[in-house]
C-alpha cells in the first residue's frame, strides 16, 4: 500500500511539472504569434523591422527562447516574494544617495526584482524598497494611492526627499499615476528620476483579449488604468522608458511608445535588443542603460 501510494505522489508531482513545463512553452508561442499578428493588423510591422534591422525570424526566436527561461526563473522566485518578504524594509538609511523604489508588474510580486536588486547594489545604491500588491481585488487607482504613500514615506528619509523610481510593465503606469497624487507633492518627496520597463503606455489589446481580472482588463487601449494617467499630469522628473521590439505582451508595438505629452516633457524612450516582456527584468543590456539613468541622478545631475 505504502509503495503504490508513494509511486502515486510521484506520479502527480511529474505531471504537475509537466504541466508548468508545456505552459512555460505555449505562453511565449501563444504571445509570439498573437504579438506577430497584432503588429501586421496595426501596421507596426514596419516599424518593428526598422528597429531589428529586417531580421524578424531571428529576433523572434530570440525571445521566444528568452521568455521561456524567464518563465521559469519566474516560476522558481515567485515564493521569494509571496512567503519571505523579500526586498520589503527600508534597505541601509545611512546612504546618502536616494532610496530607489521598485514596482513589479501585473501577476507578479517583488520577487520580480531579485536580480535587479543585486544590481542596484553593486552600483552604490544602498536603500532599495520593493512595492507589492495584489493582481485581483483592488483597482488601479487604490494601489497607486498605496504607492503614493509608500513614496511620501520614503522621502522623510531620503537626502533632500530625492526618491528613485523603477516600474517593471504595470508598474511603470503605477508609478506615473503615484506621483501625481497630491499626498507626495505634500510630503516633499522630489521624484529624480523615473525608468519604466516594457509599460504599456498607450495599453495593449493583449489585456483586452486575455486578460484575467478588472486590473489586467484595464491594460487595455482605453481601459481605465490607461485613461487615468492620460488626464494626470506627465511626471515632471526626467523619464527613461525602455522597450524591446519584440514584446509579447505589449501588443501592439506602439503600445509601448511614449506620446507627444511626455516627449515634450523631457521624457526618453528607447529600445533593447530582442527579449521577452519578463527578459527586461533579467537583461543585462536593459540594466545597463536602467542604472546608468539613475546614476546620473543620485546627487542630481542631468543628462
Amino acid at each position: 500500500m505504502c509503495g503504490g501510494a508513494g509511486k502515486g505522489n510521484n506520479l502527480q508531482g511529474a505531471a504537475v511539472v509537466w504541466f508548468i513545463a508545456l505552459i512555460i512553452v505555449f505562453v511565449p508561442v501563444l504571445t509570439g504569434v498573437l504579438s506577430f499578428c497584432e503588429n501586421l493588423r496595426s501596421g507596426d510591422i514596419q516599424v518593428q523591422r526598422a528597429l531589428l534591422k529586417g531580421g524578424l525570424p531571428l529576433a523572434y526566436a530570440r525571445a521566444f527562447l528568452n521568455s521561456v527561461w524567464t518563465l521559469w526563473a519566474t516560476v522558481v522566485a515567485l515564493p521569494l516574494g509571496t512567503f519571505m518578504g523579500f526586498c520589503h524594509g527600508a534597505g541601509s538609511g545611512a546612504s546618502s544617495c536616494p532610496p530607489v523604489v521598485l514596482v513589479h508588474g501585473l501577476y507578479h510580486n517583488p520577487a520580480a526584482w531579485f536580480v535587479m536588486r543585486r544590481r542596484l547594489r553593486r552600483e552604490g545604491f544602498g536603500d532599495v524598497r520593493c512595492f507589492g500588491y495584489a493582481s485581483f481585488g483592488t483597482g488601479f487607482a487604490d494601489i497607486a494611492a498605496d504607492l503614493a504613500r509608500l513614496l511620501a514615506e520614503a522621502a522623510r528619509s531620503a537626502p533632500q526627499g530625492r526618491v528613485l523610481l523603477m516600474g517593471h510593465s504595470l508598474g511603470g503606469l503605477l508609478i506615473r499615476a503615484a506621483s501625481a497624487d497630491p499626498q507626495v507633492a505634500a510630503s516633499g518627496c522630489r521624484i529624480a528620476g523615473v525608468v519604466t520597463l516594457g509599460t504599456p503606455h498607450g495599453g495593449s489589446t493583449l489585456a483586452g483579449m486575455l486578460g484575467l481580472g478588472a486590473l489586467a482588463r484595464s491594460l487595455a487601449p482605453g481601459g481605465t488604468a490607461i485613461a487615468l494617467v492620460r488626464q494626470l499630469p506627465v511626471c515632471a522628473a526626467p523619464g527613461l522608458s525602455l522597450y524591446t521590439p519584440t514584446d509579447g505582451m505589449v501588443l501592439p508595438l506602439s503600445g509601448a511608445f511614449l506620446d507627444g505629452r511626455e516627449r515634450s516633457a523631457g521624457w526618453q524612450e528607447r529600445p533593447v535588443p530582442p527579449m521577452s516582456h519578463v527578459g527586461l527584468l533579467y537583461s543585462g543590456a536593459a540594466a545597463g542603460q536602467a542604472l546608468a539613468f539613475l546614476k546620473e541622478r543620485m546627487t542630481g545631475a542631468e543628462s
